[in-house]
């Protein structure tokens, strides 16, 4: 057999289920790595439901020691980030995602990437918007 790969137990995470979808890659390429409170909370609740979806549909070894280890922080995160902070907060709350998802979220590993600025003017999502987009946070205006 030519072109076999041989599975390792070390695989990662996708970190989303649509990340083999072109559209999705996108559309999450696209995205600024500047953000601020609304992008940071969507960014952190997708890879909640990405490490969900993942472990549901293809649970591995991984996947399991991530929903163990990493999930519970996700849920605490999102909920810290429900209520306003302040800069230096989120930039600490940013660290502390990066360095846990690391062994775990390789393919979109550039999502926790970012940079905290002040909150940045949106357009108010419309009905349509969240039908479509759910709780990603609407475009700046």
């Amino acid at each position: 057999m030519f072109g076999a790969v041989p599975r390792t137990a070390t695989r990662r995470l996708r970190t989303a289920p649509g990340d083999s979808a072109g559209a999705d890659r996108n559309r999450a390429t696209e995205r600024s790595c500047i953000v601020d409170q609304p992008e940071l909370r969507w960014r952190i609740r997708r890879d909640l439901t990405s490490l969900l979806v993942e472990n549901a549909l293809a649970g591995n070894g991984i996947t399991r020691e991530a929903e163990r280890h990493l999930a519970p922080w996700l849920k605490l995160a999102c909920e810290t980030l429900d209520s306003p902070m302040s800069i230096d907060g989120l930039e600490d709350v940013t660290a502390q995602w990066r360095e846990r998802r690391r062994p775990y979220m390789l393919a979109a590993a550039d999502r926790a990437d970012v940079i905290i600025v002040d909150p940045i003017p949106r357009q108010r999502a419309t009905l349509w918007w969240k039908l479509i987009h759910g709780d990603e946070p609407p475009p700046p205006l």
